[in-house]
């Protein structure tokens, strides 16, 4: 395994390295996740492919230091810094976070990517709640209010839970693991940071067949995170190009026991 960074305005960006295949897999993780989340996949490929993951802005060993503000743009820019990228065509994995950043990745260079590999991913569908606390002003600075106040934050999750107008495993991890200040400050400012990668789902739809690129969803059947009935709608008008894939699992996808099941799809 190789260890390096890429320099990125003043910021630097940590990326990992296996294998020595003539084949290119370059992968971003989930949140709170690092890049080292794609070594049992990557384990499984390292003959057939030279894979790439990412540290993604405040994840891992990344130093960011570009404010708030992490844009497809940035995201492109940095691809385009790693050597073993180069000038070459390469497939694409996101898994949950990652698949929202693959997304936006694969509608800005989509004569780039041979294979959009989507773990679980987020960015198929827009959650009501990620957008009223990321894209509004006022939502951003009651996001802030809330995690600096969690009490009230609480209580109004218990209240929608009861309403039915809160996913339950977003309820979950809410009383699972926001429950620290450091997370809680941790989610804010990723969320907030992170923001600007926004895929444009029905382009993506219409750039898919016409750059003819092989796309594969893989879920886990028991995910209440990110289901895969999202995945059955995103397939819909594709299907020739776009296959879907559901583990027994949960919303831990990328899990070293689905690694060969996941390495086989890509091989």
């Amino acid at each position: 395994m190789l260890s390096f960074f890429i320099p990125y305005k003043s910021s630097q960006i940590h990326c990992l390295q296996w294998g020595t295949g003539k084949k290119t897999l370059l992968c971003f993780h989930g949140f709170g996740e690092t890049a080292g989340s794609f070594m049992p996949l990557a384990r499984q490929m390292e003959n057939s492919h030279t894979v790439i993951a990412v540290d993604l802005p405040l994840h891992g060993k990344t130093i960011w230091t570009e404010g708030t503000d992490c844009t497809t743009a940035d995201i492109v820019n940095i691809i385009e810094n790693i050597p073993a990228l180069h000038n070459l065509r390469f497939s694409l994995a996101g898994y949950s976070m990652g698949g929202r950043v693959a997304l936006s990745v694969y509608e800005r260079i989509p004569q780039r990517i041979t294979q959009l590999l989507l773990l679980a991913p987020d960015g198929l569908k827009t959650n009501f709640w990620y957008r009223v606390a990321t894209q509004t002003g006022r939502g951003n600075r009651l996001f802030k209010y809330f995690m600096e106040k969690p009490g009230a934050f609480f209580r109004i999750t218990i209240l929608l839970k009861k309403i039915r107008m809160i996913n339950l495993g977003v309820y979950n991890y809410v009383h699972q693991h926001l429950s620290r200040e450091d997370k809680r400050e941790q989610l804010y400012t990723i969320w907030t940071t992170m923001r600007h990668l926004k895929p444009g789902v029905k382009n993506i739809k219409k750039i898919i067949p016409e750059n003819h690129t092989r796309v594969l969803l893989v879920y886990g059947r028991y995910d209440r995170i990110i289901r895969h009935t999202t995945g059955s709608r995103f397939k819909k008008g594709i299907a020739d190009y776009c296959t879907l894939h559901i583990l027994p699992c949960g919303h831990r996808v990328l899990h070293e026991k689905n690694a060969t099941a996941i390495a086989a799809l890509l091989k």
